[in-house]
């Protein structure tokens, strides 16, 4: 494990993350209102693929609501998804990073709030996009070739996949 997590270090010492965030965040993000149900959250989570939905208000990010909010928070306890509201579950206070900031920045910042999403926002603090652990994880894949069959795990990199290693 250890010869592991040193190989990681140099890839990744290797590799320069001075890209900004902008280059490889998603740009269509999901949205909720405040006052919408833990229903309609997981009718918009069903349809996503990256885990989440922002929650606004007043075209304002107030929140993010996971996967897992909804299955810790709802499932789990036996409520009535219909009954919750979406302000009573959302994950607050927001992390994010600018659409200006780097991908050692976003990654730096995931790592201290051991979070796996990254909300992205512009120079006034509106939506820009989301940037999560997989979309690292795939670039990093693609900058060391595909190479490394953990990563590309990481990345999520299927074989039907029109990239990655295996086009």
């Amino acid at each position: 494990i250890q010869k592991t997590f040193i190989a990681y270090e140099v890839l990744w010492n290797s590799l320069s993350l001075e890209e900004k965030v902008s280059m490889i965040m998603s740009k269509e993000v999901a949205t909720i209102g405040l006052n919408k149900t833990v229903k309609d959250a997981a009718a918009i989570l069903a349809k996503r693929r990256n885990g989440c939905v922002v929650v606004v208000h007043n075209e304002t990010v107030t929140g993010i609501v996971t996967e897992q909010d909804v299955v810790s928070k709802v499932t789990a306890n036996g409520v009535d998804p219909s009954k919750v509201l979406v302000r009573d579950v959302m994950s607050t206070p927001v992390i994010s990073v600018r659409d200006t900031s780097t991908l050692r920045e976003a990654a730096e910042k995931m790592s201290e709030y051991d979070i796996r999403r990254l909300i992205v926002v512009n120079d006034v603090g509106s939506l820009s996009g989301l940037i999560t652990a997989e979309d690292l994880a795939r670039w990093l894949a693609k900058r060391s070739n595909y190479d490394d069959v953990a990563l590309n795990a990481l990345a999520r990199l299927k074989r039907e996949s029109r990239e990655g290693p295996y086009r």
